[in-house]
């Protein structure tokens, strides 16, 4: 795998070789002693520290992962077993770790400690557990109901902990699934399937989201860079199509799935050739534009009379943009002299920065409105990552070279009977695709949009 540059991530300390350092509690200290990184980078598969001990076979060793509730790590692998399988009288661990005599002369001390439920024996001492859905309490030995609704995952919408136990549930327009955790869209026999809108530098296509139905909707005359969003509460499609000398904004409405109907162009205020991605408000109709050259994120109303710069300091090089309307939240990423993820109200006030720690060259956002998580594609670490809108809670989702040519598909969008913006549920829908490969070698990259119509 690819090194990542050591100058560009601000959390390293580096010193002279004359001179020992030391590291902060939560660092690593790296064998080569002069280097220090965060414990969370040790054996990710990428190598951190210059000699590459981060990584090594001794190191990794050594980690502790994180295994389920109840569960303990076999030594030196990244295999968890239950603590009911403790000194069961079956090797459960490759190396009988969780046999031996210690099963026999840790009995009394387990003993003494009078746990609520049940004691543990390692070969490491005794402690206290308690049974699936809870966890020991402060004093060690008593046990107290486990929040798996804390945990990223239990549920894919609605999450509501019960004592001992959790249960899941959908909003508006969705059924909960057989698996009792995930939701899906519900759809009349008439309603049209969710599709997806694919503009790249000479046309529009449409398919369905298995991939299958490819059908071009409209050849465009420019080669340009596209921008291309959906306006949600008006079926429209909207896009830009920019070169270094101009740039245009149309808009079509979107019917059937066969072809764009009253395309019309609405100039705005401000030049467009220099956008390379664009959001709608599907409230209020504002598009919003991440400028390229000038490095600003920019907002035009609905007529594009009125075009208002939102971002333009401490911006170097912004890339993805996405919008939560029922917030009043905006999200993007840039990867000038600090690569990072941020959010600020639509209007661009109360900068926040979400993100800026093993973070290279973040591109795609996409949010979880229903959830209010950010996903974020890295075009260099090649991974994709979510946080929620605090910036806290941070997860893997994917790791790896396969990121260069992912489509990420959060579930489709469902909008009830009238049709209003004000009902339209934004749940958990979003459609990235990112290329890495030509981001890095700076070639156009198709834009997405989903057409959510029922």
């Amino acid at each position: 795998m690819r090194k990542r540059p050591l100058l560009s991530r601000a959390p390293f300390l580096t010193a002279n070789p004359f001179k020992a350092i030391l590291c902060d509690v939560g660092e690593f200290h790296c064998h080569d002693r002069e280097t220090c990184v965060p414990e969370a980078w040790l054996c990710d598969g990428e190598p951190d520290c210059p000699d590459d001990s981060d990584e090594s076979d001794v190191t990794c060793k050594e980690v502790v992962i994180r295994c389920p509730l109840n569960h303990i790590q076999c030594i030196g692998t990244k295999k968890c077993i239950h603590f009911n399988k403790l000194c069961n009288g079956v090797r459960d661990c490759e190396d009988g770790d969780d046999e031996g005599v210690h099963c026999r002369e840790l009995l009394s001390a387990c003993h003494e400690l009078r746990c609520r439920y049940g004691c543990v024996m390692t070969r490491n001492g005794t402690f206290c557990f308690c049974a699936d859905g809870f966890e020991v309490g402060e004093d060690g030995t008593s046990c107290r109901d486990h929040d798996e609704c804390a945990q990223y995952g239990s549920c894919s919408q609605t999450c509501t902990n019960t004592y001992g136990s959790y249960s899941c549930s959908c909003v508006e327009g969705y059924v909960l699934q057989p698996d009792k955790t995930s939701c899906k869209a519900k759809r009349d026999a008439g309603d049209r399937q969710p599709v997806l809108l694919m503009g790249g530098s000479d046309r529009i296509v449409i398919s369905h989201l298995n991939g299958t139905g490819f059908l071009p909707l409209r050849s465009l005359s420019v080669n340009g860079s596209l921008a291309m969003d959906f306006q949600h509460s008006q079926d429209k499609v909207c896009w830009v199509l920019s070169k270094e000398s101009s740039g245009q904004l149309r808009c079509a409405e979107m019917r059937n799935l066969r072809r764009l109907t009253r395309e019309k162009e609405i100039t705005t205020q401000q030049h467009l050739h220099n956008a390379e991605h664009m959001a709608i408000d599907w409230l209020t109709g504002n598009f919003y534009f991440v400028d390229r050259v000038t490095d600003r994120i920019f907002t035009c109303d609905q007529t594009g009379d009125t075009c208002v710069t939102l971002l333009q300091l401490d911006l170097l090089n912004p890339k993805g943009i996405a919008l939560d309307p029922l917030t009043g939240m905006m999200f993007f990423t840039d990867y000038g002299n600090v690569a990072k993820v941020e959010r600020c109200n639509m209007d661009g006030t109360n900068r926040t920065r979400l993100v800026d720690y093993k973070i290279e060259q973040p591109t795609a956002v996409a949010l979880d409105v229903v959830k209010r998580l950010v996903y974020w594609a890295d075009a260099y670490l090649d991974y994709i990552d979510v946080v929620d809108y605090q910036g806290k809670n941070r997860h893997n989702i994917f790791q790896g070279s396969q990121v260069s040519d992912c489509l990420l598909l959060f579930g489709p969008f469902y909008r009830n009977g009238t049709g209003g913006a004000q009902n339209r549920q934004m749940t958990i829908a979003c459609a990235w695709l990112v290329n890495m490969r030509q981001a890095r070698e700076g070639e156009d990259k198709p834009k997405l949009a989903f057409d959510s119509n029922t």
